[in-house]
């Protein structure tokens, strides 16, 4: 089988949906079975990298609300400011504007604090995966290795993917980094082998 290292290289350098969908098809051509695990990876991979597209414009565009929102305060203050005439009643506007643009804003995070969420899943589902795959790898290349000290070496891998601690970005990185190492082995056993 010829080698792909164009592949392996865009891989690494663009991993995006499409990056990975060219690739399999790439593999296919070249002869490589569709049975072999490393595709069951890739899908993994492609899946992973769709939802953090998908998932990424709706995280913009609730971003971009809620500063809109945040706006929409200081316009909503603006306007009370321009109709009122007497102190009471402008404190009396203000306050019923600035609770209910508040609370429009409080909502609006909301929808981000949610998106999280739905990225946590995203991003457990893919440690989940990965959990496995890493189990499998470590095994080839370190068979002696002791199943406890196995499991301890891949929960601590996986622990800042896995931790609500750092952020969205950050844990999308490591998984990424993950399932490209797997990847990038996977093809050198392939196209070596």
């Amino acid at each position: 089988m010829p080698p792909l290292r164009a592949a392996d290289h865009a891989l690494v350098s663009s991993p995006t949906p499409e990056t990975v969908w060219r690739l399999r098809g790439r593999l296919l051509a070249a002869g490589l079975s569709p049975d072999c695990p490393l595709f069951e990876t890739l899908s993994q991979f492609h899946a992973f990298l769709s939802e953090l597209s998908r998932s990424s414009s709706a995280r913009e565009y609730s971003h971009l609300a809620s500063m809109l929102d945040i706006g929409g305060i200081g316009a909503a203050v603006s306007e009370h400011l321009l109709e009122s005439e007497e102190a009471h009643e402008l404190a009396r506007r203000l306050l019923g504007a600035i609770l209910s643009e508040g609370l429009l804003v409080l909502a609006t995070r909301q929808h981000v604090k949610a998106w999280e969420e739905d990225m946590a899943g995203v991003y457990e589902s893919a440690a989940w995966y990965l959990y496995g795959e890493l189990w499998r790898w470590s095994q080839q290349l370190k068979p002696e290795l002791a199943p406890v000290k196995r499991r301890i070496l891949i929960e601590q891998a996986l622990r800042p993917a896995r931790s609500r601690k750092n952020s969205g970005a950050a844990r999308a990185v490591i998984l990424a980094r993950i399932f490209q190492l797997l990847i990038l082995d996977g093809l050198s056993r392939e196209l070596d082998g």
